[in-house]
């Protein structure tokens, strides 16, 4: 019902407020809110008068003081259609670029042909263009992750129109709700060859190697790969593992798990316990059909 009655302004200036409230868990300084959207802060003190008249937040004055959206300003965003994405880069293929959303408005989310969003953001437009595919998302604060073709680019308003190809939500799990239990495990002293049988076998591409209880690395088809074209067809695992490996515990959050995979550019993490010993494995897959059957 509001959305109707808010200028551009006014929403812009709401949606960074939730945001940067959700993000530092404190009252929100004006200022804070200007540079967010790239206005001058006495602009930004009358929008939030006005804001304050609708009861879509409170203030506290004083040095410590700032402001703080009310549980009306959220409902408004959620019935809406705009989303709060912090601070995050938008990604064009597999690469980040430099445009930077802070706020999305989906629109006609129903349409058969295909939603509508209009993103806010900041940075070098010139890294896009009309046409392209771009990635938003996930974030921490809403989970929503989209997927889009860019339609059309407004540089003095700082927007970006896409059409949505897909939209979904990261469920609230466990990575050891997902994680693939029977894990396959190599000693650092087998040979390639052995692996390689190994995991055609299984259908996988990559597993830890454990020495004790302990994971010293991680070994992939790709690895085996890059020996056979060294020539180097009798080489041992621990020749070509990875001795990095990334771990996540088992009562860690899904949405962890994407953010270490993209962090470390890995399609595969070794879900341990507590106590740090190898529980399962949980690859970018797992995830995928995980969210397949939350939105199928």
């Amino acid at each position: 019902m509001y959305m109707y009655e808010l200028t551009q302004t006014q929403r812009e200036v709401l949606m960074a407020l939730i945001t940067l409230y959700d993000k530092n868990k404190r009252l929100v300084k004006s200022i804070e809110i200007a540079e967010m959207i790239g206005k001058d802060e006495g602009t930004v003190r009358n929008v939030i008068s006005s804001l304050r008249s609708l009861g879509l937040l409170e203030s506290k004055t004083g040095p410590m003081g700032g402001y703080v959206p009310t549980l009306k300003a959220r409902e408004l965003v959620k019935s809406s259609g705009m989303i709060s994405y912090g601070s995050l880069k938008l990604k064009k293929g597999d690469k980040e670029t430099n445009v930077t959303a802070f706020s999305v408005e989906v629109l006609d989310v129903l349409n058969p042909g295909g939603g509508r969003a209009i993103i806010k953001a900041s940075g070098n437009f010139d890294e896009i263009k009309e046409g392209d595919l771009i990635r938003i998302g996930p974030t921490s604060y809403n989970r929503i992750l989209i997927d889009g073709e860019v339609q059309h680019i407004d540089k003095a308003m700082g927007q970006i129109a896409i059409l949505i190809k897909r939209l979904v939500s990261i469920p609230k799990e466990n990575v050891g709700d997902i994680a693939s239990k029977n894990l396959i495990t190599f000693t650092p002293q087998i040979s390639l060859r052995e692996a390689a049988g190994l995991l055609f076998k299984e259908r996988i591409r990559g597993a830890p190697v454990i020495e004790g209880e302990r994971i010293v690395g991680i070994i992939t088809t790709t690895d085996i790969a890059k020996a056979y074209s060294d020539g180097n067809t009798k080489a041992k695992v621990e020749e070509y593992m990875k001795k990095h490996v990334v771990t996540i515990r088992e009562d860690e959050d899904i949405m962890d798990a994407v953010r270490l995979m993209e962090l470390h550019g890995v399609g595969r993490l070794i879900v341990v316990n507590a106590l740090g010993e190898p529980k399962g494995i949980v690859t970018r897959t797992d995830i995928l059909k995980r969210i397949s059957a939350i939105t199928g």
